[in-house]
């Protein structure tokens, strides 16, 4: 049960990582790409 747990919260911090990683890297390529800010959810 500890175990499932345990893989449970290390699958779920990874994947947070990741996405956050994968917004600031679009963010950067659209200011390079366009020279704009990225839309944002309003």
């Amino acid at each position: 049960m500890l175990r499932k747990l345990l893989w449970t919260g290390l699958y779920a911090a990874l994947s947070a990582a990741a996405t956050i990683a994968a917004r600031r890297a679009a963010s950067q390529i659209w200011r390079i790409a366009t020279g704009e800010t990225p839309p944002t959810k309003k």
